[in-house]
């Protein structure tokens, strides 16, 4: 198996982009070690973990708590001599417009996008100094390459996610460190029904339908493709927003033309 005795760890995991690789990676061999803040979630994500013979083991905690982060890390450490690979997967979403949203929903987000992703690597980046090996998949968002409208704290905290990981690559470049970027958008998930609004409360519902998408699985299996090939950043996006996104460094000023529309078309929705 692709992934036989891999010790990988998923926060994010209960939905989703999380599930989906942590189905990935299980099936193809690896011990598996899922987070996120509802354990019952997690339990429940586990127990869909049925083709793979290795390990499943359940860690939940706040990404954002940093007594309950460094308690979560500290308990993988101990169990697990060996870790091969931090996904940081957890994050949340935002559906407002900069001018609407109170400071304290930016600092929110900035919390689980940013700061809580990067506190957890640098628990873990110490083991990973001492195997002299070790692998960081991070999910960004086409957020975190270009502006998307009614997401102004969401993609400052994918970019700065693109500003730390790439320089961590370089400075742990001669340790055997690898970092893995994920740029993803459409694969159906709750991040939007969970996405904070102006005032801080859920948005509650799902948006930017249609009827391309990936799957979670299939996504999961893209990302263990990138991260046997030690890809620095992989694209994993329905066509439309690679389109943009090519647009968006080959014509700046007609992506902002288009991104002005997909905002109209947002607010009437």
């Amino acid at each position: 198996m692709k992934l036989s005795g891999k010790n990988i760890w998923v926060t994010g995991a209960s939905s989703g982009v999380g599930e989906g690789m942590a189905s990935v990676f299980h099936r193809a061999g690896a011990n598996v070690i899922l987070s996120a803040q509802n354990r019952n979630q997690l339990e429940i994500a586990a127990s869909k973990l049925t083709e793979g013979p290795g390990e499943i083991y359940l860690a939940a905690f706040d990404i954002t708590d940093p007594a309950d982060r460094e308690a979560a890390a500290r308990d993988v450490l101990e169990r697990f001599d060996r870790l091969d690979v931090l996904v940081n997967n957890a994050g949340i979403s935002q559906r407002s417009l900069a001018k609407d949203t109170a400071l304290d929903v930016d600092r929110r987000i900035m919390e689980v996008d940013f700061f809580g992703p990067i506190a957890l690597t640098k628990l873990v980046l110490p083991r990973f100094i001492e195997q002299q090996s070790g692998h960081f998949i991070v999910t960004s968002s086409v957020a975190g390459k270009h502006g998307v409208p009614f997401r102004t704290a969401y993609c400052a905290a994918k970019h700065a996610l693109h500003g730390f990981f790439d320089t961590l690559r370089i400075e742990h470049y001669e340790d055997n460190i690898a970092v893995t970027m994920l740029v993803i958008a459409g694969i159906p998930s709750n991040i939007a029904k969970h996405a904070l609004t102006a005032s801080g409360a859920e948005f509650g519902r799902q948006d930017m339908g249609g009827k391309l998408k990936i799957t979670p699985e299939e996504c999961g299996e893209r990302v263990m493709r990138a991260m046997l090939e030690r890809q620095q950043e992989t694209m994993i996006c329905i066509e439309p927003t690679i389109e943009a996104a090519r647009l968006s460094v080959e014509d700046p000023v007609a992506f902002t033309k288009r991104m002005v529309g997909v905002m109209k078309w947002m607010g009437s929705q």
